[in-house]
């Protein structure tokens, strides 16, 4: 518990519950893409989908977008998804493709692909963290 207090700390929290929320979310969920990217030694890509409300699984409908008259959804970043997964599959592994902004390499700099509706840009993993990395150590078992 002395570690936990020390990664997540009290002070850095409004509440015990948002917490409570960072740690749960860390452990089960958001670290996981990490670790796959270490896995592969960096040479991956990663993307955060960022489309308001921004929950899990909610990419799904972006991914198998079938044209603006069937739904509501941000017409930019479905056709950019598309175009990224139908590279990737096409060219070996690489999303990147004329009429999207240009996907990075995850690579040692964690860099990511944020998918939302003021714009596609690049970022840093905020997964690539000390947290995650001591998750990935399982010393709690």
């Amino acid at each position: 518990m002395e570690y936990i207090d020390s990664i997540y700390p009290i002070s850095a929290f409004p509440n015990q519950i948002a917490r409570a929320v960072k740690l749960v979310s860390e452990a089960i969920f958001t670290c996981n893409t990490f670790y796959l990217d270490k896995a592969y030694g960096n040479n991956t890509y990663s993307y955060l989908f960022a489309v308001p409300p921004a929950t899990h699984g909610q990419d799904i409908s972006y991914t198998f977008f079938a044209g603006a008259g069937a739904s509501k959804l941000n017409t930019t970043i479905a056709t950019a998804m598309q175009e990224y997964i139908t590279s990737f599959a096409m060219n070996k592994g690489n999303p990147n493709e004329k009429g999207v902004p240009h996907f990075r390499m995850y690579g040692p700099d964690a860099s990511i692909q944020v998918l939302n509706v003021t714009g596609i840009r690049p970022a840093i993993d905020d997964t690539a963290n000390a947290r995650c990395d001591w998750w990935q150590e399982a010393l709690y078992v």
